[in-house]
């Protein structure tokens, strides 16, 4: 999950600049990249041509997938070489400046480009438009970040259909017979390989790292959720002063921690509460602020300093709400005891582990919603509104017809 305490200052636009021959050169080294570094050994999606088909040459296509791992952006790229089509990315900011700008580079030229997603970054909708409205397949991921959870939606954003709109009414003024499609879709990773020694060898190195004793024979699941009732002791301790062993169920512990942070921290800076709003929205309101305060020079050390830990409390929300309690009590499969001890990794260590094994990335996409049947007289946020729910359900569908 990307670092939410960072307080760096925006950087500046990085457009897209798609290049064939770079694309072709690049592309065995990101195959190389991939299979070694995200463990992916094959992509697959039915009825991806056929898709395609359907689209007239002067529609423009916004394909909205979950983003349950790092490697969803890759998945999709090797998808768009599979149909023919040159997809589009909307990405962090952030990840082009790394490796003095390489990475950003490499970006460019394979079709991606950068969004500030705390705010509303007008540059990257302004080219996401543009996109949509000259026939181009572009990839948003309308939940916003990543929160490994294979099999679970969170609350999509609204910003991606609003986008979409905006295209749709923008294009109809230009091409009356153009449209402007969102097509559901989701990815979903299975292991090809037998990885419970791996999952066994990276728990018991958990374990020790909290001073627990390794509970080498007790089910995989029961050692996870005793290992994050752990975890989650210390944090209730470090920031509210006492446990909430005893007083509730996991879920309600990970509700009632994260709502104490949201919060202490909205009635200082919003003077409100949004209880109303998700978790990742409440998050976001509060970011900007605290941002403004740390970009004011003019702002006293201990109002920068009380910035800074209200901006890592809102990096532990994140984190927090990434673990929903029922998660692997509903179905330890698999790949949900991997993630949720990817996670673990993430969290404690401060790296991005690699994954445990070989994995197969399926890509399943569903009916696409044609844009221009939705836009009317009715107000742009209230549209968006509306699209993002059935955008939202019919995600939901697809991961539950498709295990």
């Amino acid at each position: 999950m990307r670092d939410f305490s960072s307080s760096e200052p925006t950087a500046d636009f990085w457009p897209p600049r798609p290049s064939r021959f770079w694309s072709r050169v690049l592309a065995p080294l990101e195959r190389y990249y991939v299979n070694r570094h995200y463990r992916i050994s094959e992509v697959v999606a039915d009825g991806a041509p056929e898709l395609w088909q359907r689209f007239g040459p002067k529609d423009g296509v916004l394909i909205a997938p979950n983003h349950c791992q790092p490697s969803d952006a890759h998945v999709m790229t090797e998808l768009g070489r599979q149909v023919g089509r040159q997809f589009f990315f909307m990405a962090a900011w952030q990840i082009f400046s790394m490796h003095g700008g390489l990475d950003g580079w490499i970006l460019q030229r394979l079709g991606a480009f950068s969004v500030d997603r705390d705010g509303a970054d007008r540059r990257a909708i302004r080219q996401a438009v543009e996109l949509l409205t000259s026939a181009s397949n572009l990839v948003v991921f309308p939940e916003g970040e990543i929160y490994r959870l294979n099999d679970r939606l969170t609350p999509l954003l609204e910003g991606v259909a609003f986008m979409a709109l905006t295209s749709q009414r923008e294009l109809e003024r230009a091409a009356p017979q153009g449209r402007v499609w969102i097509v559901p879709s989701f990815i979903r990773y299975h292991y090809v390989e037998d990885i419970r020694p791996r999952l066994e060898a990276a728990m018991t190195q958990l374990e020790e790292r909290l001073l627990l004793r390794p509970a080498a024979g007790t089910p995989m699941k029961d050692r996870i959720i005793h290992f994050g009732e752990m975890a989650l002791t210390i944090k209730e301790k470090e920031k509210l002063g006492t446990s909430g062993e005893g007083n509730g169920d996991l879920s309600m512990r990970l509700s009632r921690l994260m709502s104490a942070l949201l919060e202490r921290w909205e009635t200082i800076y919003l003077k409100k509460f949004s209880a109303a709003e998700t978790i990742p929205m409440r998050v976001k309101s509060l970011r900007r602020p605290l941002l403004e305060v740390l970009a004011d020079e003019g702002a006293e050390p201990a109002a920068r300093d009380r910035a800074r830990e209200a901006l890592e409390d809102m990096q532990l929300v994140l984190q927090l709400f990434s673990y929903p309690g029922d998660y692997l009590a509903a179905e330890p499969t698999l790949e949900r005891l991997a993630e949720t001890i990817e996670k673990f990794e993430e969290d404690i260590y401060g790296d991005i582990p690699p994954p445990k094994g070989k994995r197969r990335a399926r890509v399943v996409f569903g009916e696409p919603i044609d844009l221009k049947k939705q836009s009317g007289s009715a107000r742009a946020r209230a549209l968006a509104a509306d699209v993002t729910r059935q955008l939202e359900k019919t995600i939901q569908e697809l991961m539950a017809a498709n295990p």
